[in-house]
């Protein structure tokens, strides 16, 4: 076993630990024991290689669940034990940017101080409160609330109170009675973050009607809150909802396809690389820099690195210990957090499925005749934008196929139209997105040349709109489905066996050549 190999289980094995020990709530001696049993026979000094290897893995495994049990002690909430106990008084600070709703606004408040009716104390925990829209309270800003502290509750077949675990939040505060006491209070730069995303949310407003102004802010933003229903609905029977969440799985796949579009136009790949990294970049600032978005970020850059040096395992062994890093310093999003999930396996997807159906779509000896007549026609430029093409559909291909059991098991709903959707929408969006985020820019400090970029998004956003709407139209575009874990097991089951048996094949090709 080669070190790269063993590098990619020992993080494979500390993934494991920590979802084994987050869907079955071992002891902790259980686990000590394991470790301490991994550490002696490693420390025996076995001639035999492998059964070292072996032991450190056990020992990772072992650290992995260990990991998850401290992560959730110290991350403890002590405000949760008031929970429904009876009206309270808390003191904390707003640190994450309000969710505006149409009827309320949702803070997350770190507690500071609580008031059971007998004493004022310091505590620590996280509370989610649901209040009025008006008077607004900002990142930052330190509250009094008073009122009653709820345990969230699960909502049909919705895990609430998994998705809000993940934020180490477990109590809920409806509508209390709120007194500003002051302002400041969050980090420095993530309030010139927030500061940014609203002049930019501002400027956007300005020249754009509805819905193609929802659309943007949702491709640029990820903000999907004021979206109009009906197109929300066309959103999800055509599988396509996911462009207007950009801290999921869509930076994956709109990373491979602004590479694919920049190569379209004969630009160098290490410049294309480039860009397409930057822009990465870019949005998720205007974002906020939320968790979720930089985690996504990173896995679109990922693909990014491995499509330009084309190494599947080290772009494998990187995507691995990216994610065993982030649930390292946070536990629960292997679980929890679905956009990790799907933007996890989103990556996988581009990384193994990409490639395949790149090679069906246009066999390597068709690529080699077509270059041969390029060269003799002077059409070399079109191969390579036909190649891009095929990058970009084959990209899309594979991260819908890598992700749609997650999204069965979720939404119930299964969108027999999501690919063509993807394919017709996908290869205008890098497009819209640069076009819209030049619109915004100049809209802030002249806006007739905002104006004039507006126009050109505005072209290319009504395209895409008009698109959705039609194919979500269809009959049969969406059927609902009721799955579970096991489809998914066998699913992925038989996508391993298809990849494992196109390498071989390839392998093979490849060895007669």
């Amino acid at each position: 076993m080669s070190k790269s190999q063993i590098f990619f289980w020992l993080c494979l094995a500390f993934l494991i630990g920590v979802l084994v020990q987050s869907l079955i709530n071992f002891p902790r001696l259980l686990w000590l024991g394991i470790l301490i049993f991994g550490v002696a026979v490693f420390s025996a000094k076995w001639e035999r290689k492998n059964l070292m290897v072996a032991a450190a893995i056990l020992m990772v495994f072992s650290l992995g669940a260990l990991r998850s049990i401290f992560y959730e002690e110290k991350n403890f909430s002590a405000v949760s034990v008031f929970n429904d106990r009876g009206r309270v008084v808390l003191m904390g600070t707003v640190i994450a940017e309000p969710d505006i709703r149409a009827q309320k606004t949702y803070y997350r408040v770190a507690v500071e101080k609580l008031n059971d009716g007998w004493k004022e104390f310091e505590i620590s925990g996280r509370a989610l409160v649901a209040a009025e829209k008006y008077p607004p309270y900002a990142y930052g800003d330190d509250l009094r609330l008073e009122g009653y502290l709820k345990a969230p509750e699960k909502i049909d077949d919705f895990d609430y109170p998994g998705y809000l675990a993940k934020e180490n939040i477990y109590s809920l505060m409806s509508f209390p009675e709120i007194s500003f006491l002051e302002s400041g209070r969050g980090n420095f730069l993530k309030e010139k973050l927030f500061s940014l995303k609203a002049v930019f949310k501002k400027s956007l407003e300005k020249n754009l009607a509805e819905p193609q102004n929802s659309f943007l802010a949702g491709l640029l933003l990820g903000e999907k809150r004021n979206l109009p229903a009906d197109f929300s609905e066309a959103l999800s029977l055509t599988g396509t909802t996911h462009l207007v969440a950009l801290s999921r799985y869509n930076i994956t796949i709109i990373a491979s396809s602004l590479m694919g579009l920049l190569n379209f136009f004969l630009v160098r790949r290490f410049f294309s690389f480039w860009i397409s990294a930057a822009a990465i970049i870019l949005f998720v600032i205007l974002t906020g820099a939320a968790a979720s978005a930089v985690r996504a970020a990173v896995m679109g850059i990922l693909v990014l690195v491995a499509q330009q040096n084309s190494r599947l395992y080290s772009a494998r062994n990187a995507l691995i210990f990216a994610g065993a890093l982030m649930i390292w310093f946070n536990p629960k999003i292997l679980v929890f957090d679905l956009g990790f999930q799907l933007s996890f396996l989103a990556t996988l997807g581009l990384l193994y499925l990409a490639p395949i159906f790149q090679k069906w779509l246009v066999p390597p000896d068709d690529i080699h005749l077509l270059i041969s007549t390029a060269k003799q026609t002077s059409a070399g430029a079109f191969v390579k934008s036909s190649k891009a093409l095929t990058q970009i559909l084959s990209s899309t291909l594979a991260a819908q196929l890598a992700v749609l059991p997650l999204l069965v098991i979720n939404f119930g709903r299964l969108s027999l139209i999501a690919p063509l959707a993807n394919v017709l929408v996908l290869l205008f969006i890098p497009a819209t997105m640069f076009f819209g985020f030049l619109a915004a820019l100049a809209g802030i400090f002249w806006n007739t040349l905002g104006e004039i970029f507006s126009l050109v998004a505005w072209l290319f956003l009504s395209y895409e709109i008009k698109v959705i709407e039609i194919l979500a139209k269809l009959p049969l575009a969406a059927v609902k489905l009721k799955l579970g874990m096991v489809f998914a097991a066998v699913y992925y089951l038989i996508l391993f066996w298809l990849v494992r048996k196109f390498q071989k094949n390839d392998l093979a090709e490849n060895f007669k050549k």
